[in-house]
């Protein structure tokens, strides 16, 4: 049985077990009811996955990601008119949907890619950004097309697309012989079997391994090359069938796309002479045409009082 249906299957049996009080309590409790409650909101995040979600040396959550939530909590407590605190805790991709499930978290804003299984156990907000995925090896390793993967040791994330992904290329044929996948939690651990040779590559998002190979003692020994493998539209993940949650965070996005600050945020992590992420980043024309023109009408209104 595959996550998703395992997730289904234990949610089934949680309404068969509580009958119609269980399900009455679930639809009538929005996240927003809770958060204007205990004036908190929940947010998961990554702890090594620069530049959109790290912890830095001095222990301070950042990133474009974490940023990106702050601005949001704070178009959040404006509408509401109150003070609210935003608290960060650490996911990976395999416990992310889960701890939303269950209620642990609130939202989690990273590089999370919306599709269609993941819609049947959580919702997505509208679309904040979109990332591809590229690989990582040594520049004297012969790695350069995916099929050069072929019979290698592919290090990837725990419950990742690329994960899938890279076995699913095993199971067709097109990567003969087949990889042989080496899971970790986090983008930092994966880097450090690359560099001691424990793997012979490690694929994720483009922007977190050019980071690393960046941040690293020998930058000059790393390339990131594509052709990308596969890109993701991201979304923020949500409680599935919470309407008043999924509205309030969608038109604080909305607001703050609108009135400038998504643009201002995104040059200040990726363009200039000195970006925080260190490196320049040009976001593609597609998702920039998404993101600038998904929202709905009078979304630079929503803090108005008339």
């Amino acid at each position: 049985m595959n996550f998703f249906n395992l997730i289904k299957s234990v949610l089934a049996l949680a309404i068969m077990v509580g009958g119609a009080s269980f399900s009455s309590v679930v639809s009538a409790q929005s996240v927003l009811d809770k958060v204007k409650s205990n004036k908190q909101i929940i947010v998961g995040a990554r702890e090594a996955a620069p530049p959109y979600g790290f912890i830095d040396s001095d222990g301070t959550w950042k990133g474009w990601s974490m940023d990106l939530s702050r601005a949001i909590h704070g178009v959040i407590e404006k509408k509401l008119d109150m003070k609210i605190d935003l608290v960060f805790k650490p996911i990976t991709p395999a416990t992310r949907i889960p701890l939303i499930i269950n209620g642990t978290l609130d939202w989690v804003l990273g590089t999370t890619g919306r599709s269609v299984k993941r819609e049947s156990v959580v919702d997505f907000s509208v679309i904040n950004n979109g990332v591809c995925v590229e690989k990582l090896s040594a520049k004297n390793s012969g790695i350069n097309t995916t099929a050069d993967l072929a019979g290698k040791r592919v290090g990837v994330t725990k419950g990742s697309n690329e994960e899938r992904y890279i076995t699913a290329l095993g199971v067709s044929g097109k990567l003969d012989p087949p990889a042989t996948i080496v899971a970790f939690d986090k983008h930092s651990t994966g880097f450090l079997a690359l560099s001691q040779g424990k793997t012979d590559a490690h694929v994720t998002l483009k922007d977190t391994l050019v980071s690393m190979a960046n941040k690293s003692p020998n930058p000059d020994n790393w390339h990131v090359n594509g052709p990308s493998l596969f890109c993701n539209l991201n979304g923020i993940i949500l409680p599935e069938d919470d309407s008043d949650w999924k509205d309030m965070v969608d038109h604080s996005l909305c607001y703050f796309i609108s009135t400038g600050g998504y643009e201002k945020l995104w040059d200040e992590w990726f363009s200039g002479e000195n970006p925080k992420a260190g490196y320049e980043k040009v976001q593609s024309d597609t998702v920039r045409t998404l993101v600038y023109n998904q929202c709905s009408w009078g979304a630079e209104k929503f803090l108005s009082k008339s």
